[in-house]
């Protein structure tokens, strides 16, 4: 993946003459298109999410198949470690084999459900998600609002716990 931002590769700053330059790539990066994700509040695949947080999560974990280190998710079924289906799928398999849905980026704490194709945030899921966040950042994750986000119309909304 190219760090150059934009369709054609512009980026936002010093890319051309003046500001007509920069001008012309942010209305080029504004029509590319772009989409938001939403993800689902619930999917049937929650119940299967262990009960248990574990103790410690550890972003830098390997992946337990291959020991590559990068772009992994935690199964929240078993709490395994397994690579990204843009490495070498470990956690596409152990999904496939396993009949475990749901797993947590260590990339960006999203939760992907393989079985509805989908991002998932649901309550049930931020204990373990904080868990990630602080050996990731340090720090507690701010927790969202999940009875105001089900409402309808509503946009998230967090709290400092």
């Amino acid at each position: 993946m190219s760090d150059q931002a934009g369709p054609s590769g512009a980026g936002g700053s010093g890319g051309g003459s003046g500001s007509g330059g920069s001008d012309q790539a942010l209305a080029e990066l504004l029509a590319g298109g772009g989409f938001c994700v939403y993800p689902l509040s619930w999917c049937p695949h929650l119940e299967s999410v262990a009960s248990t947080t574990p103790e410690q999560v550890s972003v830098t974990a390997a992946c337990e198949e291959c020991g590559d280190a990068q772009e992994n998710w935690l199964c929240l079924s078993c709490h395994t470690t397994h690579c990204s289906r843009y490495r070498h799928s470990h956690c596409v398999t152990h999904s496939e084999s396993s009949g475990h849905c749901l797993a947590l980026s260590y990339s960006d704490l999203s939760a992907w459900c393989y079985g509805c194709d989908s991002y998932v945030d649901n309550e049930r899921l931020y204990q373990v998600k904080n868990a990630a966040h602080r050996d990731k950042f340090g720090e507690e994750m701010l927790k969202p609002d999940y009875e105001a986000a089900g409402k309808e119309g509503a946009g998230p909304t967090f709290k400092m716990v």
